[in-house]
């Protein structure tokens, strides 16, 4: 009997994650435009654009220059070029091939001077604010990413440091910097880094963002007007309720949606759950009360909701929210203090990820140490009480489905790292123990490894996902970045983008600007924010600049925009959430590993949704039906065409192989047990799990 490579068992074990012929709903996905972009570079002009997780598989496209096609052929392969022949004053259009036929859609682009595009923001709110966390989404429906600034000022605090604050401003900006709007967060908002978490979604399903965030008494919004709906219509916009130490802890709490486009109130509730008793949660002063995060979630398995989250050290509550164009609808209530709930107190970090872990087609809340099902109860905890860092995603490619890497702050008895199966809360290993482990991190950064490797601050060496020793040298811990056109993670550490060599790392690139966050200095953003699927990296200039960094490094690998892979898109809008994490893929992508599954979404946008899913089109196109499932006896197959088959067990031994046309009767020498089904004809090919009782 053959047995599969150590990729092809991979292959194998994420389809085991995928139910056989499970329809779940499509996820409503951003329509974008192909984000176009052009740098000028030493041998020309490089050219990048994206394709879509929608798109057919063979899709092509032909890029012109002041409208006459460079490339002689349809370009087929990865999404990036250099035009010897262009000029920093050419203009450039790329149209996409579908089915043989050029799409009239042409996105355009100018070209960069550099791989650095300096954005000047011209309504900075005074010479002590600067640009920090930035949030992502499109505002006005022109299929491109707008960006919402948090404006904080010099004296932004921790919440465990006292002291007055100045306020916070979210403004909103196109990318190339003309100014959209700004709201003003007033007084009664308390400036720093664990007080506002900003959501960004298309959450009616418009085509255009919208954005929500907890306000007060004093909050004005874009349209430069005290808040004036719901509870807001009757508070006190001149009230200051800051104590003598900084800290807000009395008077009303709101959450207010805000149009995208124009900035203006759409609602305001009240925010639940309320303070109450403030020492309840874990001190008198103040600080454990007011601990935020926040997360986009497809609770429902076709939009997004909004999840906000108040506490995590101690009692930990949440609250999750649609909205339908006219009203924000609450969908479910968490909190610790309930009975059934009550196994999640403490299990909080400074940062909440979102992701369907159970492949159930709806999106589960993962708080570090706790799971918050889409329904609102507690999937599952590990006990280890709070952390730092949390990553999520498919790095363990040994194991089936996503995983968690969590960095605890727990001291004690408790694991300074673990790794844990995201599905059920399974502790797959841990390591160290008795400290504050205050960073860590994940990514692919060893091609000679499988899956992942992870390190963090107070745990020596580096590891494999499985927990193998590597290296005594560990990379810097902050972020992580695609840059340089392999499928490996560069390393994201401030203004420094490393490579690992195997035993440290080397500097690739030192880019303009500063971090944000202090010693986390992390970027304002990075994620895909236009081009080919490598990342964009934002920093700042401490004043009202943004230098917009993305790669002229050409790539040999075609994969779509990273914003269409559903775990991916919701970590980025949970990346500015406390203390910033880098966004995730739900799959493995990396050594031996270089294509990406097809999402399961349909795109949004001026008013339309549409989606094509060409996995499905072998289905369409060869009547193929496989059944019963589960089977006693025989697996009846059928199509109407001929088709090849390969039966494999779940050690990825092939067990049955066989050749039918029109009706064939598969498995009958097998023992009961579960199985992987190959298929392949001239429409195509696709796998199914099977059950034989």
């Amino acid at each position: 009997m053959k047995k599969l490579s150590l990729i092809t068992k991979y292959i194998v074990l994420v389809l085991l994650w995928f139910p056989v012929l499970t329809i779940q709903a499509q996820r409503r996905m951003e329509r974008l435009d192909r984000g176009l972009v052009a740098v000028k570079t030493s041998n020309g002009v490089f050219l990048s654009w994206r394709v879509f997780g929608t798109d057919p598989k063979n899709v092509a496209f032909n890029i012109y220059r002041n409208g006459t096609k460079v490339n002689a052929s349809p370009i087929t392969g990865a999404t990036n070029i250099t035009d010897a022949a262009g000029a920093a004053t050419s203009a450039y259009t790329v149209k996409a091939i579908i089915n043989g036929a050029e799409q009239t859609q042409a996105d355009a682009a100018t070209v960069w001077a550099s791989q650095i595009k300096t954005v000047n923001l011209p309504n900075r709110p005074s010479a002590n604010h600067a640009p920090n966390d930035i949030m992502v989404g499109d505002l006005d429906g022109d299929g491109q990413y707008d960006l919402i600034v948090k404006w904080y000022p010099a004296n932004a605090k921790d919440n465990s440091q006292s002291g007055v604050t100045d306020n916070t401003f979210l403004g909103a900006y196109q990318l190339d910097g003309t100014p959209m709007w700004m709201i003003d967060l007033g007084k009664n908002i308390r400036s720093g880094a664990h007080y506002v978490q900003v959501l960004v979604g298309d959450y009616d399903s418009d085509g255009k963002a919208e954005l929500a965030c907890k306000t007060a008494p004093n909050t004005k919004d874009g349209t430069g007007k005290y808040l004036s709906k719901g509870p807001a219509a009757t508070d006190d916009d001149g009230a200051d309720y800051r104590n003598s130490d900084g800290y807000v802890l009395s008077g009303p709490e709101h959450l207010t949606i805000f149009n995208g486009q124009t900035g203006a109130e759409m609602a305001t509730i009240p925010y639940v759950p309320a303070r109450g008793n403030v020492g309840s949660w874990g001190d008198t002063y103040g600080n454990r009360l007011d601990r935020y995060n926040a997360t986009n979630a497809y609770l429902d398995g076709v939009k997004p909701s909004m999840v906000f989250q108040r506490g995590y050290y101690t009692r930990m509550t949440m609250m999750a929210l649609d909205w339908d164009g006219k009203k924000l609808i609450t969908k479910w209530l968490f909190d610790s203090n309930n009975p059934a709930s009550s196994k999640a107190y403490g299990q909080g970090n400074h940062n909440t990820m979102c992701a369907d872990v159970d492949n159930d087609g709806f999106d589960e809340i993962l708080t570090g140490a706790a799971c918050i099902d889409h329904d609102g109860t507690l999937k599952w905890t590990t006990g280890f009480g709070h952390g730092d860092a949390n990553h999520v995603g498919d790095f363990d490619i040994s194991s089936p489905g996503l995983e968690v890497w969590e960095v605890n702050e727990e001291t004690g008895s408790q694991p300074d790292h673990y790794m844990i199966r995201a599905s059920d809360g399974h502790v797959l290993w841990r390591a160290g123990g008795g400290h504050d482990d205050g960073r860590g991190m994940t990514g692919d950064i060893d091609a000679s490894q499988p899956g992942s490797e992870v390190w963090s601050a107070t745990v020596a060496n580096t590891f494999t996902s499985t927990g193998t020793s590597i290296s005594t040298a560990k990379p810097s811990m902050n972020f992580r970045a695609y840059w340089d056109g392999d499928l490996q993670d560069e390393l994201l550490d401030g203004n420094k983008l490393d490579k690992w060599n195997g035993n440290g790392t080397t500097r690739l690139l030192t880019l303009t600007g500063q971090a944000c966050n202090g010693t986390k200095s992390t970027p304002n953003i990075s994620a895909d924010l236009f081009g080919d699927w490598r990342e964009e990296v934002i920093l700042h200039d401490g004043a009202s600049k943004l230098y917009i960094h993305t790669t002229t490094i050409s790539t040999q690998y075609k994969l779509y925009t990273l914003m269409h892979d559903p775990v991916y898109r919701n970590l980025v809008s949970s990346q500015q959430s406390s203390y910033n994490q880098p966004p995730h893929l739900g799959f493995f992508l990396g050594a031996g590993v270089d294509k990406a599954p097809t999402p399961n979404i349909v795109l949004v946008g001026n008013g339309t949704i549409t989606g094509i899913n060409d996995e499905n089109s072998f289905l369409e196109q060869s009547g193929l039906v496989l059944s019963p499932n589960p089977f006693t006896e025989d697996l009846y197959l059928r199509a109407s065409e001929e088709f090849d088959y390969i039966m494999y067990d779940l050690k990825g031994v092939e067990m049955e192989q066989g050749h039918g046309q029109n009706v064939y009767y598969a498995g009958s020498t097998l023992k009961s047990g579960m199985y992987i089904v190959k298929i392949k004809s001239a429409s195509g090919g696709k796998v199914f799990k099977v059950t034989k009782n």
